[in-house]
């Protein structure tokens, strides 16, 4: 009951904090970055609502078609991390780039997050949800070294946070998978230390990464003057 319980409580707790405070240090005053700001939102966010939900309900003995529905949900809070929340970084990384370039970047990023997310909620395995996000990571790869090139925009000081968003997601979703360190110890990590727990501790410095990428990247933005810029 106790890992039941905290399972349910630890997603809770990131949403009250974000509700009570990250929409306050938004830029909401500046319209052209009203929308990033609500995507930083929604990316920082959903996450733990789906997974709230998920924990919320997973125990219902309501048949597998409820637990896969549960799980969708799970997913849903994901891709929106993995889309919407990733919009700020992409417009800072190609603020200064030609309109038709910079449009065409982004609507491209756009269709691979649609692919991923029909992936996310008609897979059947773990190792399938998660290889779902495989082709939106590539792209932002690829804008990484856009972002170091001397075309590509963003805060320089938000790099490293960019870059450890992603690579901490990533491994807290191996752990996961692979159930480590359970797999290794079986029996020893059932109630705390397990690939469970891990990878909620892995997700909130993921997410923590994300906000200060995002926040430094709008700082930014709202600084800088680029003929290109929407």
């Amino acid at each position: 009951m106790m890992p039941y319980c905290l399972s349910f409580l630890f997603p809770a707790i990131p949403i009250l904090y974000i509700l009570l405070t990250v929409p306050q240090i938004l830029p909401w005053s500046q319209a052209n970055l009203s929308f990033l700001a609500w995507c930083h939102i929604g990316g920082i966010l959903c996450p733990w609502v789906g997974s709230f939900l998920y924990h919320l309900f997973m125990n219902l003995h309501q048949g597998p078609k409820a637990y896969y529905l549960l799980l969708q949900v799970d997913m849903l809070g994901i891709w929106v991390s993995q889309s919407f929340g990733a919009m700020p970084m992409i417009f800072a990384t190609t603020y200064c780039l030609p309109s038709i370039t910079r449009t065409s970047i982004i609507t491209f990023y756009c269709l691979l997050s649609i692919w991923g997310l029909y992936k996310a909620l008609t897979a059947w395995s773990p190792w399938e949800r998660r290889l779902c996000f495989l082709s939106p990571f590539i792209m932002r790869i690829l804008l990484w070294c856009l972002r170091i090139s001397s075309l590509g925009g963003g805060d320089p000081a938000a790099f490293l946070h960019v870059i450890l968003q992603d690579i901490v997601s990533i491994a807290g979703g191996a752990i996961g998978a692979l159930h480590i360190p359970e797999k290794w110890f079986p029996g020893s990590v059932d109630m705390y230390l397990n690939s469970h727990n891990i990878m909620h501790v892995m997700v909130v410095a993921a997410v923590y990464f994300m906000h200060v990428a995002t926040m430094r990247d709008l700082n930014w933005m709202s600084r800088v003057k680029c003929d290109a810029a929407l």
